[in-house]
Formats: C-alpha cells, sequence, structure tokens
C-alpha cells in the first residue's frame, strides 16, 4: 500500500499507453508510423503489434533502471541522510519525466494513425523542451553520486563546486528547454531541432564543465589565502 501511495503517479503514466493501445485496438490501421524527417513528414511504418507497443514497452524497462541507478551506486550507503534523500527525490523526478515523454510518444501515434493532423517534429521538440525544463528544476537539488549529473573532476572533487555547477546547470537546462518548447511552437519544423538543440547542447554540455573548472580554482586559491 505504500508503494502504490507513493507511486501513483508513475504507474498512472507507465499503465496509460497500454490501456490506450487496448481501447483503440481495433480501429488501429495493420501499420502506424513510427518515424518522422526533419520536415514533419512520415518516412517510416511498422506493424500494429510492434508500434503500439514498443515505446510503452521501452519506457517501463527506462523506469525499472532508472529505479534502479542509486542502489547500484557502489558508496550509496556511506551517504549521509540529505545527499541519500536528495538522490532519491531527484531520481524520482527525473523517471517521472522520462516516462511522461515517452508515455506520450505512443499516444502521439494512435492520434497520427487515426488521421488527426499533429506535427510530429513540432510534438517531440516540445516534448523534449518540457522534460529537460523539469529535469533542470531539481538539478540544483542533487548531491553528488555516481550516475547522474554534471561529473566532471572538479564538481568530485569538492562537493561546493558540485552545488555551485549544478545550481547554474539546472537554470541553463531550464532555459534551454523553455526555449525549445517555444520554438516549437513558432519556429518552422525544420528549424525546431536545429536551432533548439545546438544551443542547448552547448548551453547544457560545455557551459557548466567550464564553469566547474573556474569555481575549482577559485575555490582552491580562496582555500590557500585562508591557511
Amino acid at each position: 500500500m505504500k508503494f502504490l501511495k507513493r507511486e501513483w503517479l508513475q504507474l498512472l503514466i507507465l499503465v496509460a499507453p497500454f490501456c490506450v493501445a487496448a481501447l483503440l485496438w481495433d480501429r488501429l490501421p495493420d501499420r502506424l508510423p513510427i518515424h518522422w524527417n526533419f520536415r514533419g513528414e512520415i518516412d517510416g511504418y511498422a506493424g500494429k503489434k510492434f508500434a503500439a507497443l514498443f515505446f510503452p514497452i521501452l519506457n517501463l524497462a527506462l523506469v525499472v533502471l532508472i529505479g534502479f541507478l542509486p542502489r547500484l551506486d557502489p558508496k550509496c550507503r556511506n551517504y549521509d541522510v540529505e545527499t541519500q534523500a536528495s538522490i532519491a527525490g531527484v531520481f524520482r523526478i527525473f523517471r517521472l519525466a522520462f516516462s511522461l515523454f515517452f508515455s506520450s510518444l505512443p499516444l502521439a501515434i494512435f492520434a497520427v494513425a487515426l488521421g488527426f493532423h499533429l506535427d510530429m517534429t513540432r510534438f517531440l521538440a516540445g516534448g523534449l523542451g518540457v522534460m529537460i525544463a523539469v529535469m533542470g528544476n531539481s538539478m540544483g537539488k542533487l548531491r553528488p553520486n555516481w550516475f547522474a549529473g554534471f561529473r566532471t573532476p572538479w564538481t568530485l572533487e569538492l562537493r561546493v563546486v558540485w552545488m555551485k555547477t549544478h545550481r547554474l546547470g539546472g537554470r541553463l537546462m531550464v532555459a534551454s528547454g523553455a526555449c525549445l518548447f517555444a520554438e516549437s511552437l513558432f519556429l518552422p519544423t525544420r528549424l525546431c531541432f536545429l536551432v533548439g538543440l545546438l544551443p542547448l547542447v552547448i548551453l547544457v554540455g560545455i557551459v557548466p564543465a567550464v564553469y566547474s573548472y573556474f569555481s575549482y580554482q577559485a575555490e582552491k586559491k580562496f582555500s590557500e589565502t585562508v591557511h
């Protein structure tokens, strides 16, 4: 009962695509679209069973994997209470964000297969933007761990550098995700990923790493000055 009370939203997100597939099964065509190009045009189809069940099953596997990752951390038992609580809370948000995005994919595929007009490229760009923003909003709460975060030599060396870097990186993720979502609404389809993802990769992938180096040097210099 405690598990159901704690994880009811996660279970609802996981079960929804299976339920919708079952309800719509007789109405779905024998072949469903599963791939779109950058212009938003369908360029790949698959059989009904594969197209309807692949993403829900993949979603379930990813949720299980993300749920078990903290337990596979070899240092897990040595973390203090605050660190363990932060890792558990942030990883839960990651699970929900990932699973919500992957649950939306089969629902979008069903809609297109049934004749509804949906620009899949915009849908994917907007969904990714929301997922990245939600994850970024929790990054500042994440403490040093074995699997997730901006794991540079300098964040792993000093806890204060880790925390500063993740506060900055989290804000950049929120800003980048929000921009990607906005671009999915207003930019031409073919530009959604090109214009949205390149700045995101630079901001989220490079800036925090560079910042962690200079932050580490500043902390090291301050420590040497004090002593």
